[in-house]
């Protein structure tokens, strides 16, 4: 509102200035010079308008962008679901949008891409946290930022396992569904024997997705050994300080266990790291098959 007053303001100066201008050359150099202080004029003028509405659009488009932006990180923050990892980051975006209201955007082509937590079953709900407390435990791994791990089974293949999880414990959920309204009210031999195969497949399905979720922990439990492997490792370091201390009471057996454990450590590190690296590999091999 300031800024329109002062725009304004600055337009009615410069109006006036013009004019001023004009009467002052018409009276030095005549109609000839009238006529160029209005046409100088005029250009300048112009030129202030459109230098105007420059700066007050890109100033709505800053502010729109700052806007757009608090409200992404809103959907983010406020909003559960899994996305196909294959997205591209622009679909990503607009999937984002399509939760913010006053944007219109349809999720209708991304249906299938898109898996929203609050809509699966209670039982789904527990599986897919188990499988993300497990991923995220890698993610924030030692092991993992130091870059000791297999980068591809932790950088594609880890997202790529929860959303496949995400899917199918998505038809489950609507599969449960069916079966329960289709048990509601009276069920006959006839029904029961359409019903039972369907429910056993059902149940399959359910204890093979239960399975890549405890595969998962059993990889984020190698990781956490070789974490702990790792930490070790550094305490090793220390030995040291302890060696001096030792060597200050003439301690020599002692020093040959801090030897002995520091190389015992060593390897325990490195069989940590290799099993880890190994678990991550089991998890690429059971998908491709």
């Amino acid at each position: 509102m300031a800024k329109g007053c002062l725009y304004a303001l600055l337009s009615v100066a410069s109006s006036a200035a013009v004019l001023v201008t004009c009467l002052a050359m018409y009276m030095v150099a005549g109609p000839a010079g009238a006529v160029f202080s209005v046409l100088v004029g005029l250009v300048g003028l112009c030129a202030f308008i459109v230098a105007h509405d420059t700066m007050r659009r890109r100033s709505l488009a800053a502010e729109e962008a700052r806007r757009l932006a608090k409200e992404r990180d809103h959907v983010r923050r406020t909003v559960d679901f899994v996305a196909d990892p294959a997205l591209t980051e622009e679909q990503r975006l607009t999937v984002i949008d399509s939760f913010i209201p006053r944007l219109r955007v349809s999720r209708a082509p991304f249906r299938d891409r898109l898996v929203l937590v609050p809509e699966l079953s209670p039982p789904a709900r527990a599986l897919l946290e188990r499988a993300r407390r497990a991923v995220m435990s890698v993610y924030t791994s030692q092991v993992m930022r130091r870059r000791l791990l297999d980068g591809l089974a932790n950088e594609a293949l880890l997202p790529r396992q929860i959303w496949e999880i995400a899917m199918l414990l998505r038809v489950q959920t609507h599969l449960h569904q069916e079966q329960e309204r289709a048990m509601r009210g009276l069920v006959t031999p006839e029904l029961r024997a359409v019903l039972e195969p369907q429910q056993e497949a059902l149940r399959r399905s359910v204890a093979s997705v239960t399975a890549r979720v405890e595969q998962l922990e059993r990889y984020a439990r190698r990781v956490q050994e070789a974490d702990a492997a790792l930490r070790a490792r550094e305490a090793l370091d220390n030995n040291d300080k302890y060696r001096a201390l030792l060597a200050h009471t003439d301690d020599d057996e002692g020093m040959r266990d801090l030897e002995t454990h520091g190389a015992a450590l060593e390897e325990t590190l490195a069989r940590s790291v290799r099993v880890a690296i190994e678990a991550g590999q089991t998890l690429s091999l059971d998908r491709q098959a």
